[in-house]
């Protein structure tokens, strides 16, 4: 892929409509953007993001409202406090498909209408508009011709990617991994053979197929719900900030004409607030147990009956000695040795034998499940169910109590709010009455909300293993015909290349990130190895002596260059031909570190390397170093009396003519 032109209508910093060329010259993969803090360097990546998915670019979990907010506020506003109408950006790459190179151009243009911003989005390939795909579909076949989470690892901002040194795994960061590296698509084409395999067993276990075809067709329902519940939510969550804020600012009026009634209000509002999150943490204790123990504590009886068991569990050894006792004395009875010196009669012997029969059968009557736990385990666990029984029911009854003591509390400090409210305007307390309960609704609204998110989530992930279970099942089935034996081998062989692609791309990702870190490192080997769990792919690092380095441990110049390294490395491994678009990419770097990621990382990065950098960090001696790698360089030169940046061509410190003929011999 080739970004070949990038096209701003009065969007942020840029007014009127500027064009840039971005396609670099053959072994010069450096288009070097130069711009003081402020002048919009940051401004072009988002355009960049912006044109390619739209609401999508501001993250998951963004209303449509919010989205129209955003696209206003980045229209440019003029000199004289006037802002455009109409603004608009505009993204013109070339892209390879099936060997062939198409040229695509996507714009996004829009138009400020009161409050809402109106978006139009125009596709064209090779020249005319995209007519293979519906246009209410463009959107989705954007994302899936570059996906976004894959784009979050070319198109960077150096402020940010020390985010991921972090100790803890990403999960975003994972999934936009497994995507790279193409071990996302080997998971959906296991799904397909799984679908074909149950249509095609459908004579034989029609319900096996129809459950599969059922669960691919609800997680697909499931999908669109939680876009659609989470778009909700977001609307929800601006509607909540809105309204808080206007109550905060009618609290804030009523308090300043209430006088000492007001003060006393404050005093009790902050008490309600400290009940409200006692109130919280009791519920959150009564949800803990009812997550552990307190279920158990609902059915004493069936709580003894375990306890019984394991009782008798352990009594399994005593049944063993009592048997192997009567074998003992069935066998001096026979030999008479030792002597005895009383009579013993037959009777005797019988009532004797009897008994101790009778005592091993007692204690031989037990689970055998039980029994087949040690003895530890089952101390362990009569010592858990014991506290179910005798301690649960206390800490439940302690809670309600407080439960009960504190909704009471509650209800006298809202009486007390109404009467200490009476000396205040009767107009404003009105008005901060319902806003409060505008706030409380929307609150309520959005709690309903996150928790029935919650719920189709985990109804979801539920789904999805059942969808594996059911894949996985018709993947192992004996196939009855040519092509479904065919297709189950398939399946199978699926599995098994999925979990070699996945140690084979993490090996290479191993070898290519300490190649690329102690490239970049001042301390040269400093990492000997790296660690990657495969599910998470969290890394952790290994020095010369075997010993692990936490990641936090790193200085903030380290967690650069380790961010760097791993997103070369990841680029290096997947081998996807994407163009690197790098933010502000050396300012937390000491001048050695500087120089290493001027001269051998920004080279290298890719085919085509976009570096937006400001004059302090790109200064003159490291523009002498990376210059033979520059195609051409534009500076972005930002006009206080205009409010408004233009592109002209050349770097800081060189002549403008030059740098023209030099962009003209490009």
């Amino acid at each position: 892929m080739i970004l070949r032109t990038i096209e701003l209508e009065n969007f942020g910093l840029y007014a009127g409509r500027q064009q840039l060329d971005l396609v670099p010259t053959r072994g010069r993969p450096v288009v070097l953007f130069g711009g003081c803090n402020g002048a919009g360097k940051t401004t072009l990546l988002e355009a960049v993001r912006l044109a390619l998915y739209g609401k999508r670019a501001l993250g998951l979990r963004v209303s449509q409202s919010e989205y129209e907010d955003y696209l206003q506020r980045r229209v440019h506003v003029g000199s004289k406090g006037n802002a455009a109408r109409v603004a608009s950006v505009g993204l013109e790459f070339d892209y390879a498909e099936a060997g062939i190179v198409q040229r695509y151009r996507v714009s996004r243009r829009w138009t400020v209408r009161g409050a809402r911003a109106v978006e139009t989005l125009i596709l064209e390939k090779d020249g005319t508009p995209v007519e293979t795909v519906p246009r209410e579909e463009w959107h989705a076949f954007l994302q899936e011709l570059i996906p976004p989470g894959v784009s979050q690892l070319f198109f960077f901002d150096g402020e940010k990617i020390a985010e991921i040194a972090r100790d803890d795994p990403d999960e975003g960061l994972a999934d936009a991994v497994r995507g790279l590296l193409g071990i996302e698509l080997v998971g959906r084409l296991r799904t397909d053979i799984g679908l074909y395999l149950a249509r095609r067993s459908r004579r034989d276990d029609g319900g096996a197929a129809e459950m599969l075809e059922t669960v691919v067709r609800e997680i697909g329902a499931l999908d669109r719900r939680i876009a659609d519940l989470t778009e909700e939510v977001a609307e929800l969550n601006t509607r909540h900030l809105a309204q808080t804020g206007a109550a905060t600012k009618v609290r804030q009026r009523f308090i300043a004409e209430g006088g000492d009634a007001a003060n006393k209000r404050a005093s009790l509002e902050g008490m309600r607030t400290e009940i409200r999150e006692q109130i919280a943490r009791r519920e959150q204790e009564l949800r803990d147990l009812a997550g552990g123990l307190l279920p158990f504590a609902m059915a004493p009886r069936l709580l003894e009956r375990f306890l019984a068991a394991l009782s008798r569990a352990g009594d399994a050894g005593a049944a063993e000695e009592a048997e192997a006792l009567r074998r003992r004395l069935l066998a001096w009875r026979a030999t008479g040795e030792p002597a005895r010196s009383a009579a013993w009669k037959d009777g005797h012997w019988r009532d004797l034998e009897a008994f101790l029969t009778a005592d091993a059968d007692s204690s031989g009557h037990c689970d055998t499940s039980l029994a087949r736990l040690d003895a530890a385990e089952r101390r362990r666990l009569a010592t858990r169910l014991t506290e179910a029984r005798d301690g649960m029911p206390a800490k439940v009854s302690v809670l309600v109590s407080d439960l009960d003591a504190l909704t009471k509390r509650l209800r006298n400090v809202d009486a007390e709010m109404v009467r200490a409210s009476g000396h205040a305007a009767g107009v404003v307390l009105d008005e901060l009455l319902l806003a409060e309960k505008d706030v409380g609704v929307v609150e309520a609204q959005l709690k309903a909300r996150i928790e029935e998110l919650r719920g189709l989530e985990y109804e979801r992930a539920t789904l999805i293993r059942a969808k594996d279970r059911a894949i996985e099942a018709q993947s192992e089935a004996a196939a009855t015909e040519e092509r479904a034996a065919l297709a189950g081998r398939v399946g199978r062989a699926l599995k098994q290349y999925e979990e070699r692609l996945l140690e084979l791309k993490i090996a290479q990702l191993r070898k290519e990130f300490v190649e690329c870190f102690n490239h970049l490192s001042r301390k040269g080997s400093f990492v000997a190895n790296v660690r990657i769990d495969r599910a998470t792919f969290d890394a952790t690092l290994i020095d010369r002596d075997g010993v692990e380095i936490r990641k936090s441990s790193l200085s903030a110049g380290e967690k650069q260059v380790y961010a760097i390294a791993m997103l070369w490395a990841l680029a290096r491994t997947s081998g996807r031909a994407l163009p690197m678009i790098i933010d502000t990419p050396l300012a937390r770097l000491d001048s050695e570190h500087r120089s290493t990621i001027v001269e051998r990382y920004f080279p290298q990065a890719s085919h085509q390397v976009i570096v937006l950098s400001t004059d302090t960090e790109v200064d003159g001696a490291l523009l002498e170093r990376l210059s033979p790698s520059v195609s051409h360089s534009y500076r972005l030169e930002y006009d206080h009396q205009c409010r408004a940046t233009r592109a002209v061509p050349g770097y800081f410190g060189e002549e403008p003519r030059e740098a023209a003929d030099a962009l003209q011999q490009a």
